[in-house]
C-alpha cells in the first residue's frame, strides 16, 4: 500500500518510497528476525514463538527461520526474505510444514526448551507456558494439529509466489503473505506490514472453516484419550466387571457438586460392554455420556465437544480421577 507524506500547506501528497533492506545493511537473521520473534504480535496477535532457527531431522542442514503455536495448537512456519521477489520461499516452507507435520506436543515443548537454552533462559517453564497458551491442565493431554499454517513476509512477491498461494489457500492450506517495508522518516526507521493474502476481507470465512475442522480435531484426540484410559484401566485391572465408580467433581463449574444427588453420583462397570450402568437410571453409558447426561438432569450448559469422562470419575473410596490412575498404570510398566 502506498504511503504518503502530507504537505498541507500545498495540499499536496508526497510519496515516500520504501527502502531497499539490502542496501540499508538490513539483514534478515541479525535484523528482521529478532525484530518478529520478540515482537509476534506484529505477525499475528495469537502467536506462541516455538523456535529460531529450527532444524531436529536427520540428514537435512534446512532451518525454519521461526516456528511458532497459534491457539488453536496449529504449528506456524514463518519465513523471512528481505529480497524483493521473495525468491522461491513458498516451496522452502512447504517443505518444513512437511516435516514439521508429525511433530506432537512433547516435540513442541523439547523444542521450546532448546530453545529457551539458546536465549540462556531457563526452560524449566517450557511445558507450562505451552500448556497455559493453549489452555490445557497441567496433566491434560493435548494434541498438535498435523496440518501447519505458513506464513511468508518479503518486501514484495512475484506472481509466481501469489499465484502458488492463492492456489494453496483454495486447497485448504492455510499459507499467507506478508509484506513488510522499510522507511525513512526524518531520520527514523519504520517498517510497514500488511497481510496482502488473503485479503482480511476474505479472511473470516478462511477461518470458520479452520475452526470447524480444529474442533474436529479436537473431539477426536479426546475420544482417543478417553478410549486409551479406560483400556489401561482394563489391562491393569482397575476396572474389573462390577467396579463401583463414583463422580468426584462437577462436570461443569456452573453446577455445584454438591446440588448433584447422591443416587446420581454412583455407577458401576461393566466389563462387557465397557459402559458404566449408572445408579439413577440402571441405564449403561460412557463416562464421557454420564457427564453430559448429568449436567442435561441440572439444566446446566453442556456446550461444545464431548467430556472428558475419566476426569470426573474415580474407583469408589479413591480420589484420584481414572485418567490419573491410568496414567500412573502407563508409567508403572
Amino acid at each position: 500500500m502506498p504511503f504518503y507524506q502530507v504537505d498541507t500547506a500545498n495540499k499536496k501528497l508526497q510519496l515516500i518510497k520504501p527502502k531497499n533492506f539490502t542496501n540499508s545493511q538490513w539483514l534478515e537473521r541479525e535484523h528482521l528476525q529478532p525484530l518478529f520473534r520478540d515482537n509476534p504480535q506484529s505477525i499475528d496477535p495469537n502467536l506462541f514463538i516455538i523456535s529460531e532457527e529450527f532444524s531436529n531431522w536427520e540428514n537435512s542442514t534446512r532451518r525454519i527461520d521461526l516456528l511458532a503455536l497459534d491457539e488453536e495448537a496449529n504449528l506456524v512456519v514463518i519465513e523471512l526474505k528481505r529480497v524483493e521477489d521473495g525468491g522461491h520461499m513458498e516451496l522452502q516452507a512447504l517443505r518444513y510444514a512437511a516435516m514439521i507435520s508429525a511433530m506432537d506436543l512433547e516435540d513442541v515443548i523439547h523444542a521450546h526448551e532448546q530453545f529457551l537454552l539458546k536465549l540462556k533462559k531457563d526452560p524449566t517453564n517450557a511445558r507450562s507456558n505451552i500448556n497455559k497458551f493453549l489452555g490445557l491442565e497441567a496433566e491434560e493431554e493435548g494434541l498438535i494439529s498435523n496440518t501447519p499454517r505458513i506464513i511468508l513476509i518479503a518486501p514484495s512477491f512475484s506472481q509466481e509466489i501469489t499465484t502458488t498461494v492463492l492456489w494453496l489457500n483454495e486447497a485448504g492450506i492455510d499459507i499467507r503473505c506478508m509484506e513488510v517495508n522499510l522507511y525513512n522518516i526524518n531520520n527514523e526507521e519504520f517498517l510497514n506490514i500488511e497481510q496482502i493474502i488473503p485479503l482480511p476481507s476474505a479472511e473470516d470465512y478462511q477461518i470458520k472453516i479452520r475452526e470447524k475442522t480444529n474442533q474436529a480435531v479436537r473431539e477426536a484426540s479426546n475420544k482417543q484419550r478417553r478410549e486409551k484410559s479406560i483400556k489401561t484401566l482394563i489391562d491393569n485391572d482397575i476396572l474389573t466387571d462390577g467396579t463401583r465408580v463414583q463422580l468426584i467433581r462437577s462436570p461443569k463449574s456452573e453446577l455445584e457438586f454438591k446440588d448433584i444427588e447422591d443416587k446420581a453420583k454412583y455407577a458401576t462397570f461393566e466389563k462387557t460392554s465397557q459402559k458404566f450402568k449408572w445408579d439413577f437410571d440402571e441405564q449403561s453409558y460412557s463416562l464421557s455420556l454420564l457427564c453430559k447426561t448429568i449436567c442435561q438432569l441440572y439444566d446446566a450448559p453442556i456446550g461444545a465437544g464431548a467430556f472428558p469422562g475419566p476426569d470426573f470419575w474415580a474407583v469408589e473410596g479413591d480420589d484420584k480421577p481414572l485418567s490419573e490412575r491410568a496414567k500412573e498404570s502407563l508409567l508403572n510398566k
